[in-house]
């Protein structure tokens, strides 16, 4: 088909269409109404889709204002050749005449769509024969934008004005609305911009000619519509808006004046802004670190486009696409849908002028070089983006997905507070950018620990009343409390020059016998009160070789392993000491040029202290770290081989050790999952647990598989529990191997089976340790450990004794009672065990009594038959003196720390304890008619205490807790 033909067609095609008489300027159209719908060619040229008048709204497409719109979509395959012109409107020639209308994308910037505006004198659908008035083939923003563009016709006539919309295949939405077409008399400012502050807001915009008498802006609440009011006069192509409300969005119009009080031109399309968050934080001195791990006052800005700048906690694990420097919490920006321009605004920090500030963070991308980041640094004293800001560090290809180390140096002219400005500015959908671990200083900035201390003369902790601790204005510790006790130490950061003040806020009871102090970092008592506040600041100040912080006695058996952190680097390294507990502040210790060390050949059970101090050259020293108290632990069961079987049915020098505060493990009765005992971990209702409990010591062998099983329940939701195995019997080491672990929740018992190998042969100990919250508690039960590979039990025949009676004399603590227990197995009879697991063996002192024996025949760890009998030791009547017997006295009973014993005012020549098992484990001649047994350092249980004076014996039962 030829040209002429296809003029032809369209011509044939505009008549069925309908006609109407052309309308005169000006000329509005926002497809509110039927009649401006109705205005319209609607011509599709190509495979594509052809425009449409919609009210619908989503999130990619939507009115300017108002309901309705025209919306034009990229064809998958086709993309499009949709045209919307205009009916006839009359323009006259010698005038200039302005075009405005509001168009978006549905996308971003890797989806650009592209809009013609076109005028022509016959409403055909072609460029040819047309004036083009605007073009844009990168439209790529979602939000709306104004378009203002003027025109003369050469004659007077009607004319049509064409959008062509023409994209490439499958690149979404282009939305468009609000058009008018007026002769411009007066010239309309375009290119409006809004650069906020906190309380300004800097705007520019450009013009076709600077009238004579200047412009007006009117900055108002968004949505309240075209101002009808007169605006700020303003000369010039800019100006600075003053007394604005910091956190609040505002729209912004501007308009020339070209006739004071009688000609105007048209007030540009509104410009939406908001004002940046007013700063409340309290400046912070040098050193500054801030890890973003609790509240750290730093401004996430709202960008004008694309995502802002978050922080969490978010994290893929290892090689995953975001996560932490260390510690949970970073910050994080997604350049998805848009290209970056995302703000985060540091807190203010007081910086002195002309010295070399330092600046250190940690920063990573989530890709790889095919998608780099871009993200850049500024120091300004204004909290928010300026053009004041000094840029101290830029990089525009950011790709290592493991964290990078950025050192800054720089200086600032004056002394003041000032605000570090992290931007990303990445391009779209190029990932994250993630930075974290932020360390502000100078060379002389030098930050030490203070304690807060809390005292309570009653010892019975603050009962209910807490209160809070600032340092510039920001809580350190907010309503902190002494659960239990007569006194509690929390220490903290501080950097000199630091405002520290406090809040009493009281509680339920009475706090007359509550009191706190602050100390410095040598000791001294800077601040203290009962009940009150302290409003005044205490003005910190940090001496010039400062002591370490966190001191930490990890101790074993016979060892400690010694840590601590530096808050200023020593030149010269530490001196660390350990030594008897109460030997007093040391004047020396032994050099270390690292902030660990590990100290070997300690006694067991025996209780010492630790110092550690910084050396600063020149015969400077820190104050002295410390003391830290610690006692060794006691040697766990000597080993064992397998299998190994223990239902805490009777002791079996399993050892405990808690790292926080009455939360060791004990052997107890309340749960068992069978039997009569267990162990839990004692919780408390005041520390959370951090409580380990150590097996005997097992002979394994290296590359032979064993299988460990055991019950375990909680008391209490949530408990995280895990097991260990290693070498050493104490927590430093184990908490490196631990091989199970789960948050248990339930009142019954589960049962968990793990697989381990060793690497090599050895003694090994089982470690079970429990992170309980106070209030909750955690229990294990039946615990076996046996090789993998054994065969099938045999088939044996267990001989079990039935019942017996013996009789003993009147005054005796028991009988000895010999039984004879034994099996046989059809074939070899290795790896079966007859496992006493209840009473006592042959040959021990029964007591007065029922005792009951149970005997489990054990074989690779399982029980494969029981004996069980009931021994009663009686008394033979008749046989001896017991007139002088009434008189025994013996309290208290239970006992914890001393029993005390009168026995009818009679001199009491010997004492002897016996475990249940017969054995004397304690032995006293007091010859005194008053006796005391110290029993502070036995065991748990139940003992016999047989007491002989110079005419009589007595035996009696007594409860050790």
């Amino acid at each position: 088909m030829n040209k002429a033909l296809t003029i032809f067609s369209l011509l044939s095609f505009l008549f069925a269409f309908g006609q109407t008489d052309p309308v005169s300027l000006p000329y509005s159209n926002s497809f509110e109404t039927e009649t401006e719908q109705n205005y319209w060619y609607n011509i599709n040229t190509g495979a594509g889709n052809p425009w449409v008048i919609t009210d619908e709204t989503s999130t990619v497409y939507e009115p300017s204002q108002g309901q309705y719109y025209a919306r034009a979509q990229s064809d998958y395959e086709n993309g499009g050749s949709a045209w919307l012109i205009t009916k006839g409107i009359k323009i006259e020639a010698g005038h200039k005449i302005a075009l405005d209308f509001d168009y978006r994308s549905s996308l971003n910037t890797l989806f650009p769509v592209k809009l013609k505006v076109v005028l022509k004198q016959q409403p055909i659908p072609v460029l040819e024969n047309s004036t083009e008035l605007w073009v844009n083939e990168e439209i790529q923003i979602n939000t709306y934008q104004n378009a203002h563009t003027t025109f003369e016709v050469p004659q007077n006539g009607t004319y049509y004005v064409g959008f062509y919309f023409y994209p490439d295949p499958n690149l979404g939405y282009l939305s468009l609305d609000n058009i008018n077409l007026y002769e411009e008399l007066c010239p309309k400012p375009t290119n409006v911009k809004a650069v906020p502050g906190q309380t300004t807001a800097d705007i520019s915009w450009q013009s076709a000619s600077t009238p004579d008498a200047g412009f007006e802006y009117v900055i108002k609440t968004p949505g309240t519509g075209i101002p009808t009011e007169p605006g700020n006069p303003a000369q010039g192509l800019s100006t600075t808006a003053q007394g604005l409300q910091p956190n609040t969005q505002y729209e912004l119009y501007v308009r020339s004046v070209c006739t004071s009080g009688s000609l105007y031109g048209n007030w540009s399309s509104p410009v939406v802004f908001k004002t940046y968050p007013a700063t409340t934080a309290v400046p912070v001195n040098l050193p500054y670190n801030e890890s973003f791990e609790g509240d750290s006052h730093w401004t996430l800005l709202e960008p004008p486009v694309g995502k802002p700048w978050v922080k969490g906690e978010f994290n893929l694990g290892p090689g995953g696409l975001y996560g932490p420097s260390d510690g949970k919490n970073y910050l994080m920006h997604d350049d998805s849908e848009n290209v970056s321009d995302a703000w985060v605004i540091s807190r203010g920090i007081n910086l002195p002028a002309g010295k070399e500030i330092t600046l250190q963070f940690d920063y990573r991308s989530s890709q790889d070089e095919y998608y780099p980041q871009k993200m850049k640094v500024v120091v300004s004293k204004d909290p928010f983006p300026s053009a004041n800001a000094m840029q101290i560090w830029n990089n525009d290809f950011i790709q290592s997905t493991t964290y990078n180390t950025a050192n800054v140096t720089f200086t600032v002219p004056d002394n003041g507070v000032y605000y570090l400005g992290y931007q990303a500015y990445s391009d779209a959908n190029y990932g994250y950018v993630m930075f974290d671990n932020v360390k502000v200083s100078d060379k002389d900035s030098s930050p030490c620990e203070y304690i807060l201390r809390l005292k309570d003369s009653e010892g019975d902790g603050w009962n209910y009343n807490t209160m809070s601790l600032f340092v510039n204005g920001d809580p350190v510790f907010p309503d902190i409390t002494l659960p239990i006790g007569d006194v509690l130490d929390f220490p903290f950061k501080i950097n000199s020059g630091d405002a520290i003040t406090t809040v009493w806020n009281g509680g339920s009871h009475s706090g007359w016998q509550t009191s706190y102090e602050i100390l410095d970092s040598n000791g001294n008592v800077v601040g203290s009160a009962s009940e009150q506040n302290i409003s005044t600041p205490i003005i910190a100040s940090c001496p010039n070789c400062a002591k370490p912080s966190n001191l930490k006695a990890n101790y074993g058996q016979t060892t400690v392993d010694l840590t601590w952190d530096f808050l200023t680097q020593p030149a010269n390294g530490y001196q660390y000491v350990v030594q008897p507990a109460g030997t007093g502040t040391p004047s020396s210790g032994t050099p270390v040029d690292n902030t660990e060390i590990h100290v070997e050949g300690l006694s067991t059970e025996t209780f010492y202290e630790a110092y550690v101090r910084a050396n600063c050259g020149e015969d400077t020293y820190s104050s002295w770290a410390g003391p830290v108290y610690f006692t060794t632990l006691p040697n766990p069961g000597s080993a064992v081989n397998l299998p190994y079987n223990y239902g805490f049915e009777t002791e079996d020098e399993w050892i405990t050790q808690s790292i926080s505060r009455n939360n060791q493990w004990m052997i107890d009765s309340s749960y068992p999952a069978e039997g009569e005992s267990h162990a839990v971990q004692n919780f408390n209702y005041y520390f959370d647990a951090n409580s380990w409990y150590f097996s005997r010591g097992l002979n394994l062998q290296g590359g032979k598989e064993i299988l460990i099983k055991f019950k375990y329940r909680s008391i209490g939701d949530n408990v995280p529990m895990s097991l260990s195995i290693a070498n050493k019997a104490y927590a430093y080491v184990q908490k490196e191997n631990v091989i199970w672990s789960k948050n248990v929740s339930g009142s019954k018992y589960e049962e968990a089976i793990i697989s381990f190998t060793p690497n090599s042969s050895g003694v090994y100990y089982l470690g079970f340790n429990s992170l309980a919250a106070k209030g909750t508690g955690a229990l294990i039960d039946d615990v076996q450990v046996y090789m993998v590979g054994l065969p099938d039990p045999p088939e044996c025949d267990y001989t079990c004794p039935g019942n017996m009676t013996v009789y003993t004399n009147p005054g005796n603590i028991g009988a000895v009672v010999n039984y004879n227990l034994t099996f046989a197995c059809e074939g070899a009879s290795t790896g079966v065990f007859s496992v006493l697991t209840e009473g006592l063996p042959s040959g021990a002192i029964f007591p007065v009594g029922e005792t009951t024996v149970k005997h489990n025949l054990i074989f690779n760890g399982q029980i494969i038959d029981t004996c069980s009998f009931v021994v009663t030791v009686e008394e033979k009547l008749g046989t001896a003196d017991n007139t002088k017997d009434k008189g025994l006295q013996y309290y208290p009973n239970p006992v914890v720390d001393n029993l005390t014993v009168k026995m009818n005012g009679d001199v009491i020549e010997n004492i002897a304890v016996y475990n249940f098992a017969g054995s004397i484990v304690k032995s006293e001649k007091p010859n005194a008619k008053t006796a005391n047994i110290d029993m502070r350092n036995l065991p748990s249980g139940v003992y016999i205490v047989n007491i002989r004076t110079s005419s009589n014996v007595k035996s009696f039962k007594v409860i050790k807790k």
